[in-house]
């Protein structure tokens, strides 16, 4: 008899320690597809390293998701990996994914979580060897990648700075010569993502203090910033899977604008050479973007719908779209965590100030 009671015990014990399991388990566990490949728009820097922190942190375990996490040579390859259907998520520049939905209506891209509230799209120059204000710009000589958001997007910036892009003489370069022939005097003045392009100005030896930003945003233009985005089609058949991708990631970012520093470390696995030091700051300068007042006030990802048109409106004239985009079709917030848990923390420093 005692045996019997003894096995009925350990019976009775072990069937509530699973229905414990089961009941703690998230219901985002039971997603339609676990097996998931996340495309990010650069190499595994600094504002990447938000993905590697919520991969080391377990985020997507605890989803009930497989990722798989790779980099890309731009928000151009990116798109292309994501509406192939070879990539299921992309992370990238919004106006890129907007351009393309534009031109492929029948295989639209959607984001899911806007986690840049402000562009990284910009000028840059060194004080004392070029152009200090905009309006200095006429009649000087600007590098840029084949294919940048920041050259497309600048007959925009030119016009609300009052000046005529056609007396701005462009380079096309690859992104490995940029920022070192801008140090060498051979243009006056680079366009690109502050994210790159600052950190790498800063290592090739020029002072932060004399590298001067001028951001398209900070002179009137309403564009957005990095995007989680997949396809139309896959957020109607996989509504759990991006909900749950949107959350691992949301956590990760709290994480990451908390301790930046920790987050750079999670970059070791990817690419042991790196200056953890540089990624850090270069993190600090793309967080910049991110915990904005805006978000702060409202809640990361928080989109304003009148923005967003107008940022969608400008996209549509710098590349002479004659179709209406819909917002609806471009973003949507309905896979967000509610606003509390979107609330970013007190934004941390790097350990070297």
């Amino acid at each position: 008899m005692l045996t019997d009671l003894r096995n009925t015990g350990a019976l009775a014990g072990a069937l509530l320690c699973s229905a414990l399991l089961i009941t703690s388990a998230p219901a985002s566990a039971q997603v339609e597809k676990k097996d998931i490949k996340i495309s990010l728009d650069w190499a595994f820097q600094g504002p990447q390293s938000i993905w590697t922190l919520a991969e080391a942190k377990g985020y997507f375990k605890r989803e009930g998701l497989n990722v798989t996490i790779d980099r890309a040579s731009g928000s151009n390859e990116t798109v292309t990996r994501v509406a192939s259907g070879a990539y299921d998520f992309g992370w990238g520049d919004f106006p890129t994914m907007v351009k393309y939905d534009a031109t492929n209506p029948g295989n639209r891209l959607m984001g899911v979580y806007m986690s840049g509230d402000n562009s990284p799209n910009a000028i840059m120059t060194i004080k004392g060897k070029g152009p200090a204000t905009p309006k200095e710009l006429e009649g000087r000589t600007l590098g840029s990648t084949a294919g940048s958001a920041a050259n497309a997007m600048f007959p925009l910036f030119a016009e609300k700075v009052g000046i005529d892009p056609a007396k701005v003489q462009w380079k096309m370069v690859s992104g490995a010569l940029r920022e070192p022939m801008l140090v060498r005097g051979e243009v006056d003045g680079v366009a690109g993502f502050v994210t790159s392009s600052f950190m790498s100005l800063v290592e090739l030896k020029v002072p932060a203090q004399d590298i001067i930003v001028m951001n398209y945003n900070d002179y009137g233009l309403s564009q957005y910033g990095t995007t989680i985005w997949t396809k139309a089609d896959f957020v109607a058949a996989n509504p759990k899977t991006v909900a749950a991708v949107v959350r691992a990631y949301n956590a990760a970012l709290k994480d990451a604008i908390a301790d930046p520093d920790a987050a750079v470390q999670t970059l070791k696995a990817r690419d042991g050479l790196l200056n953890m030091d540089i990624e850090c700051k270069r993190l600090m300068v793309s967080l910049a973007l991110t915990a904005t007042p805006n978000f702060e006030k409202a809640g990361l990802s928080t989109v304003d719908e009148a923005r967003l048109v107008n940022s969608i409106g400008e996209i549509r004239r710098v590349f002479n779209f004659k179709d209406e985009i819909p917002a609806d079709t471009v973003f949507t917030s309905r896979f967000l965590p509610p606003v509390a848990e979107r609330m970013p923390p007190k934004l941390g420093a790097c350990k070297a100030g």
